[in-house]
C-alpha cells in the first residue's frame, strides 16, 4: 500500500510539472520600444505579456500590460527556430505596425485589421 501511494504522488507530480512546463510555452514577455498598431488595436511603448492558442498553423494571440488583456489577434504560427534568443519584433515602419513576432523556437504573423480590442474594466 505504501509504494502505491508513493508511485501515485510521483505520478501526481510529474503531471503537474509537465502541465506546468508546457502552460510556460504558450507565453513570452515582449518590449515594445515604439507605438505600434496590431489589428485595429494600438499598443503603447512598453512591456507586455504575449500568450497564444494554437489550432495548427493558425493562433489567436493575446496582448496584456499590468494583468490586463489589451489586444487579442489572429495570427499564422511557423514552428522552427528564428535563431534569436530573445523576441524579436517585425513592424512596418511606414504605417508603424506591428506584423510580427518571432521566437527562438516559433514565430508569429499578424494579418489584417481584425483585432479584437480588449473591453474597458478587464
Amino acid at each position: 500500500m505504501r509504494a502505491s501511494k508513493v508511485t501515485l504522488s510521483a505520478a501526481v507530480l510529474v503531471l503537474f510539472s509537465v502541465s506546468g512546463w508546457a502552460g510556460d510555452k504558450m507565453k513570452a514577455n515582449i518590449h515594445i520600444d515604439q507605438t505600434v498598431h496590431v489589428g485595429s488595436t494600438q499598443l503603447a511603448p512598453g512591456e507586455y505579456k504575449m500568450t497564444w492558442t494554437e489550432s495548427g498553423t493558425n493562433a489567436e494571440v493575446t496582448f496584456s500590460q499590468d494583468n490586463k488583456v489589451v489586444a487579442t489577434v489572429p495570427a499564422q504560427v511557423t514552428q522552427e527556430r528564428s535563431g534569436y534568443n530573445s523576441p524579436a519584433l517585425r513592424t512596418n515602419r511606414d504605417s508603424n505596425t506591428l506584423t510580427g513576432v518571432d521566437l527562438p523556437t516559433v514565430s508569429f504573423s499578424f494579418t489584417g485589421d481584425n483585432a479584437v480590442p480588449a473591453k474597458s474594466g478587464n
